[in-house]
C-alpha cells in the first residue's frame, strides 16, 4: 500500500498548530531555479502519509502537567476526530492536537499550496542542509539534507516561526518526524515561545499511527509538559461511516 503525497505540508503540522495571527509579509524576490524546485518537491514526497485511510480507534490518556484524563479516540476515514475523555476541557484540547496530526498525515490531493518561485540560497556548510527559498507570502525558507526537510522558517507581520527536525524515523516509504522543535519570535526577533514535540509511532496493518506525543512548551517564564498516550489501536471496518471532516 503506497503512502506518499505530492505535498502534505511536510512537517508543518507543528507550525499550523502553533502559528499566531498575523497577515503575511510581502513576498521575498526569488527567481525560479528548476533544480531547487525539484529538490524541494522530492523532499516533500518523502513524508509518510495515510493513503486509502480506513480510520482507527484507540484508547487515549492525556496528562497535562499532572492532570490526567482517560477515554477513547476515534478518527474517521474523512479525517474527523472524536475524543471522549473524563475531562471535557482535556478532550477539546486533545481533539485540537489530533486534528492537526491527522490533517497533515492524510493523503489528500485537494491540499493546495501557493504557487511561487523556488531557488537556492547561498551555499554553506549548515548542519541542517542546503538552503532553499520560496518566494511566497510567508518568505518561506527550507533546509534540506538527505532528501528530508529538516528546517522550515516563515515570516508574518507579527514575527516569525522556525520548525527544526531534531530526529526522524526512517521507513520503507519515507520519513516520520520523531522530535521537532518550534521557535516563535516577535517582530523584534525576540524569542517568545519554544515548543518541542516528541512522537512515537506504531505500525498497524501498514499505517503508521501515533503511539505517544510529548509536548514541552516554554513561555513567559513557565514550562508546561503534556502527554498523549495511545493504546489498543484498531482500524475501522471498511463500512465505517465517512462523516464530513471538521
Amino acid at each position: 500500500m503506497k503512502r506518499r503525497s505530492h505535498w502534505i505540508q511536510s512537517l508543518c503540522f507543528a507550525i499550523l498548530f502553533l502559528a499566531f495571527a498575523g497577515e503575511p509579509v510581502k513576498a521575498q524576490e526569488v527567481h525560479d531555479d528548476p533544480e531547487a524546485r525539484a529538490l524541494l518537491e522530492e523532499a516533500r514526497q518523502r513524508v509518510v502519509v495515510w493513503d486509502r485511510f480506513p480510520g482507527f480507534k484507540a484508547k487515549l490518556e492525556v496528562n497535562q502537567d499532572g492532570k490526567r484524563s482517560g477515554g477513547e479516540l476515534t478518527v474517521l476515514p474523512s479525517g474527523k476526530v472524536e475524543v471522549e475523555l473524563q475531562d471535557r476541557e482535556a478532550a477539546e484540547w486533545a481533539r485540537g492536537i489530533m486534528k492537526s496530526i491527522v490533517n497533515h498525515r492524510l493523503k489528500m490531493d485537494t491540499h493546495k499550496h501557493e504557487d511561487a518561485p523556488v531557488a537556492f540560497g547561498p551555499k554553506d556548510q549548515h548542519p541542517l542542509g542546503r538552503l532553499v527559498k520560496k518566494g511566497d507570502r510567508s518568505s518561506s525558507t527550507y533546509r534540506i539534507k538527505g532528501r528530508q526537510i529538516l528546517q522550515v522558517s516563515q515570516k508574518t507581520e507579527k514575527g516569525s516561526l522556525s520548525l527544526n527536525v531534531l530526529e526522524h524515523v526512517p521507513t520503507l516509504h519515507g520519513f516520520l518526524a520523531k522530535q521537532v522543535a518550534v521557535f516563535q519570535f516577535d517582530e523584534k526577533d525576540s524569542l517568545v515561545k519554544s515548543t518541542v514535540f516528541t512522537d512515537e509511532y506504531v505500525e498497524v496493518e501498514g499505517f503508521w499511527l501515533p503511539r505517544s506525543r510529548v509536548i514541552i512548551v516554554a513561555q513567559g517564564g513557565k514550562i508546561e509538559v503534556s502527554t498523549l498516550q495511545f493504546q489498543e489501536h484498531r482500524l475501522l471496518p471498511k463500512a465505517a461511516a465517512k462523516a464530513p471532516a471538521s
